[in-house]
């Protein structure tokens, strides 16, 4: 039992840093796309034009979604409070995206990235509310 709790405050203290990280890297995407789209253009090797600023844009107001729920999961764990299913949302939307991205456009560095870190939460996720419902 006291070993099980241990196990559960490692595997929620995970879960929680890597959110943390997920955070703040989609905040400082989310910021490029809003204030620098140039920037972000260049740095995806993409030229920048007014047909892609529209599309530029939009991915910034989703970007934002994305790092808003993100934060909501932080504040979520941290207060112990009930969020399974937004962490599994978010994990198997990475380990899609990361697959997606691959398959349409090769590019190997999101499919380990992205799909890793969503294999990574949907695991973590998965363990730690299991042992949860063991202690109850």
């Amino acid at each position: 039992m006291v070993q099980d709790n241990w196990k559960i405050k490692k595997m929620k203290k995970a879960l929680i840093i890597i959110f943390i990280i997920a955070f703040i890297i989609e905040a400082a995407l989310t910021f490029l796309c809003f204030f620098l789209p140039v920037k972000t253009f260049e740095l995806f090797g993409m030229p920048y034009n007014e047909a892609y600023a529209f599309l530029g844009y939009l991915t910034a107001w989703f970007l934002l979604l994305v790092t808003i729920l993100i934060g909501y999961v932080i504040y979520l764990l941290i207060k112990n409070k009930e969020c399974q299913g937004l962490i599994y949302i978010l994990g198997f939307w990475w380990i899609v995206l990361g697959i997606a991205i691959y398959f349409k456009f090769g590019k190997p560095e999101n499919l380990f990235l992205d799909s890793a870190k969503g294999l990574i939460i949907v695991g973590l996720n998965y363990f730690l509310y299991s042992k949860k419902e063991q202690n109850s």
